[in-house]
């Protein structure tokens, strides 16, 4: 089981943004969780099967299925802090 198996696409915050690379010709385009939700027929679609069938943007690809990675956008800046 990977995440992609266990985040639904409704999980996912409005902010938050999802990198899709096509499978067949590696073009990388962002999508947004909203756009998505509102090309999917319910919410509760796992991240996985959309993956399996979302269609390169790409004209004259239109090959289904993507490698989906999550784009962090927040802020990533540890504990900085040292000992005396």
């Amino acid at each position: 089981m990977s995440w992609l198996e266990d985040t639904q696409l409704r999980d996912l915050e409005d902010g938050q943004m999802l990198e899709a690379c096509c499978l067949r010709c590696t073009h990388t385009w962002m999508e947004s969780p909203t756009r998505l939700l509102l090309k999917v027929l319910h919410r509760d679609v796992y991240l996985d099967e959309v993956a399996r069938s979302l269609p390169c943007p790409r004209p004259g690809c239109r090959h289904t299925g993507v490698r989906l990675s999550l784009v962090r956008t927040d802020d990533t800046s540890g504990f900085v802090g040292g000992m005396p």
